[in-house]
């Protein structure tokens, strides 16, 4: 989808703003072409000049409420699919979702836990024995439990 030219001379041009419509297409066509998920900042400085960035937080969340756009544990956003090989940064950073509701429904509690892995998504979440929802059974890992694995990080952290 291209953005239509109003005016051209030797030292300006002008275009439209897209409709909202045409924003979601156009995000959707950023991560396609990019072929991986991207970030906040990467999405903000591929739109600026041309949406906002709370327009562009507003396009966003409807995609992912619509799940055409997937969230994942790092703060990256792609197309579903996306995360089966994505290996999430590391990023001591706290990640705060834009959608909590599909944020928790998809990755449960575990979204630390992922991006520590070092794993891609795919096998982290079948490691770590997720079902569709996000959520897990804490099954024993290495000697220790889940649960327990989680409890210490989240105390590390404050």
């Amino acid at each position: 989808m291209r953005i239509k030219k109003l005016y051209e001379d030797e030292e300006v041009e002008v275009y439209k703003a897209p409709t909202e419509e045409e924003l979601e297409q156009l995000v959707i066509d950023a991560i396609k072409e990019a072929g991986r998920p991207l970030s906040w900042r990467e999405l903000r400085q591929i739109f600026s000049g041309i949406a906002g960035e709370d327009r562009l937080r507003k396009v966003l969340i409807k995609l992912i409420e619509r799940d055409q756009l997937i969230e994942l544990p790092d703060g990256t956003f792609g197309l579903p699919g996306m995360e089966q090989n994505y290996v999430p940064r590391n990023t001591a950073k706290r990640v705060r979702p834009l959608v909590p509701s599909k944020f928790r429904e998809r990755w449960g509690n575990l979204a630390s836990k992922l991006r520590k892995s070092g794993l891609p998504l795919g096998e982290a979440i079948k490691l770590y024995g997720l079902d569709k929802r996000g959520t897990s059974e804490f099954e024993e890992f290495e000697g220790e439990s889940l649960e327990e694995e989680l409890f210490e990080e989240e105390n590390e952290e404050i």
